[in-house]
This record gives structure tokens, sequence and C-alpha cells, in this order.
């Protein structure tokens, strides 16, 4: 076993013993799964209109993401190897398979503005031989435009990658913005490689005066000897075979090491984030007490409003496995939000996938629920489903807020349990 990987088993099992450790425990389980499971995501990442999308097109050898002259990516897609098929994920955990031909009303920032559907990702399956040995190539919304969430979208997938192709181009020096972006992936992936793309607008001499340019700057940024640099012409093609041999060796040659190099950088960040959430909650427990009463009555005023919505839900919607699946991840986010409102701090639900399926199958899901329905009362299984997951949320704040409790015991307990969590994080973090 190497040595990230214990580090993240034994975080996994440090987490698991904490409530308010649970979007840490979500995010290390899912990078120790991802590590011993050799899963590389590769990233194209760059500011908007560098040509990421149409580059990712060239590597795939197949005009599969929406392109063009303005803004177009707006939510992450993630492509890997298989069967051509495209499949949307919900933040409500919906998963609904599409048509290539639809893919842009999803992906394209035109036709789904500041992603108002709440799409999580896209995700597509495609037989390029670029993707055969287990990579996952994604392609991320451009930072800098006047579309903020496209930005903040971009940030956050940046953690999740292992190694970056970081794409610039040549009608445009390198700026602040791809400064701090790149200033921003390197405390996360393990290896970056430098697409210059639209060579195709310039002549040979201008190029290699931008690239010796790039290689000393980028360099000095990187803190490295070197980088390497790839000019490419999307449109044309130029410069593509070069990049995806150079990545497809590294990962075939090295993956094991980027893999575990990129897992401890991502590590060291689980660390801090624990530290930051312990440090909201500390804040959180020096409420007085004539507040705290105020907060947990606007909680279960909003667990009542939340019970009245799910009762008024059609009966043959109720029973409608899809939907029902649908609301409850839906509550659960509601739930997150509303804590950390009300407290300041993160509460973490795994939100289960529910797959969709096709019409024939959602049609006979619909009549099976309409049958199941019938002459049922209005408080069925899902009202009672929604009312559990507030009741344990309402007493899972009770237990880590310590609202009224009496025993000082138990209230002295709890806090050298939270000294002792931060001790070992502090430890962890200065190993890494």
């Amino acid at each position: 076993m190497s040595d990230i990987l214990q580090r993240l088993r034994d975080a996994e099992q440090l987490f698991a013993a904490y409530e308010i450790t649970g979007h840490e425990l979500a995010r290390v389980r899912a990078l120790r799964e991802k590590l011993e499971n050799s899963q590389m995501t590769v990233s194209v990442i760059g500011q908007f209109k560098r040509g990421k999308s149409a580059l990712v097109n060239r590597i795939l050898d197949d005009k599969i993401l929406p392109v063009g002259i303005v803004p177009v990516t707006a939510v992450v897609t993630s492509v890997q190897y298989g069967e051509k098929s495209a499949e949307v994920h919900f933040a409500n955990g919906l998963v609904q398979p599409v048509a290539f031909d639809e893919i842009s009303t999803f992906i394209n920032e035109q036709e789904n503005m500041d992603n108002h559907l709440n799409v999580t990702k896209v995700c597509i399956h495609c037989p390029a031989g670029f993707l055969r040995e287990g990579i996952t190539l994604v392609d991320t919304p451009g930072v800098g435009s006047l579309h903020e969430k496209n930005s903040e979208e971009a940030y956050a997938f940046v953690k999740e990658s292992d190694a970056v192709i970081f794409t610039l181009s040549v009608d445009s020096p390198i700026n602040q913005i791809e400064i701090e972006f790149l200033r921003n992936a390197k405390e996360y992936a393990a290896k970056f490689y430098f697409a210059v793309n639209k060579i195709d607008v310039i002549d040979e001499d201008e190029l290699e005066a931008y690239l010796a340019y790039c290689r000393k700057f980028i360099a000095k940024l990187m803190e490295v000897p070197e980088v390497q640099m790839f000019p490419v012409s999307a449109k044309q093609g130029l410069g593509v075979e070069e990049l995806t041999a150079a990545v497809s060796r590294d990962c075939r040659s090295q993956g094991q090491a980027i893999l575990e190099e990129s897992s401890a950088l991502k590590l060291h960040d689980i660390v801090l984030s624990a530290l930051a959430q312990i440090s909201l909650y500390r804040k959180a427990l020096s409420l007085p007490a004539a507040e705290f009463d105020k907060r947990f009555a606007q909680m279960k005023k909003f667990f009542a409003a939340l019970q009245e919505q799910t009762a008024a839900i059609p009966a043959p919607e109720r029973k409608n496995r899809v939907v029902a699946e649908a609301h409850l991840n839906d509550v659960k986010n509601r739930l997150t939000a509303k804590v950390s409102e009300l407290f300041g701090i993160d509460y973490h639900y795994d939100i289960e996938e529910v797959e969709a399926g096709t019409e024939a199958q959602a049609e006979a899901d619909d009549a099976q629920a309409a049958k199941a329905a019938a002459g049922m009362p209005k408080s069925d299984d899902l009202t009672q489903q929604v009312m559990a997951l507030c009741e344990t949320l309402n007493a899972t704040l009770n237990t880590i807020f310590m609202h009224r409790e009496e025993n000082s015991y138990k209230v002295a307990r709890r806090i050298n349990d939270l000294n002792r969590l931060v001790r070992r994080l502090v430890k962890m973090r200065d190993e890494a």
C-alpha cells in the first residue's frame, strides 16, 4: 500500500467520527476510490475563448462539444471511453440520457444562461483512442467572462484535476486572470501541459517569440526548470497529435505517480477545509443561548414548510420513483443551504443518483404510480421520509451545538473530542 493511500484511509476513518466533517469525508472517500481504481482526470482549463472546447473535439477526433464565437461552455463536461452516449446530471440527483444534438441545451451558455437548469455536469462516452486507457477528459467553463458562475465552476473543478491541459492563445498575451487561475490550479494538479492555440493566425517568427516568452514566464510562475508547451491549432488540427501523444505517454509511464502526487495535494486541501469548518463551528458555538433558540425556531419553521410542500405534491407524482427520489435529494440540498444560512457550517448529505430512464420507462413508471396512488391518503411514504430527514437533522444539530445541554460532562467531552480532532488535523497538515 502506498503512503498516500494509507493517509487517505486514515483521514477517512477520522472524518467518519465527526458530524461536522461530512463534506470532507465524502471528498476523501471519493479520492481514495479514485486512487485505488487508477482513474486519471485530465482537465482542459483556461480563460474563456481560448478554444478549449474546439481543442477537446480535436483530441477526441469528433465534433462532440458545441463551439462558438461567444462564451459557450457553461457547465463541466466529462468524456470517458465507451460506446457513444450522453447524459445530463442535475443537482437533485436526476440523471437524464440525452441525444448528442441536445447537448448544447445544457452546455451552451446562451441556452443555459448562468446554469439556470441546475446542471452539475454532462457526461459523455466516446470510443476515442485517447480515452482507451482510462483517461477522463474534462472540458471546463472558461474564467474571466461576464458570466460569474462559469468562473466559479471552473475554479471548483480544478480541485478534481490530476493533470491539466492549460490552454493559452497566441492572439492574447498571458494576463493576470490566467496567472491567478494557474496559481490556483497548481495547488491541486500534479502535471501540466501548455497548449498554445490559434497558431494558424500568426507567422512562424511571431510564434517563436510568443513561445519563448511564455516558456520563461510560466516556468518561473510554476517554480520549475521548464514547462511542456505545445503549439496547436484546434481549428486546423495542427500540433494536436503531439499534445495527445505526450499526455498518453505520461499517463502510461507515470500515471500512478501523477495520481499519488495529485492525491497528496488534494488531501492537504481537504485537511485545510476541515480546519476551516471547525473554525466556523467554534464561532457558531459562541452564539448566546437566546440566539440559538431563535435559529432553532427558524429551522423548525423551515421543516414545517418542507413537509407542507411535500404533502401538496399530487399522489401519482409522490408514488413515481423518479419524482420521489429527486424530491428527497432536493430537500437534502435545501436543508444543507438552510443550515449554512442559520448556523454558518456545512452539513453534508450524499445525493443519490436517480436514473430517469427512457421515455417509455417514464410512462410505465407514471402508470404504475397512478395505480399505486389510487385511494391513497396524501400523507404517504414520501411525506414520512421528508419528516424523518427533518427530525434526524434537528437531533443532530441539537447534539453538535449542545443546545440546552445541561450535562457539563457531555459538554466537556465534546470540547475535548473537538480539540483532539484539531490536533490530528494540524499534524496531518504539517506532514503534507
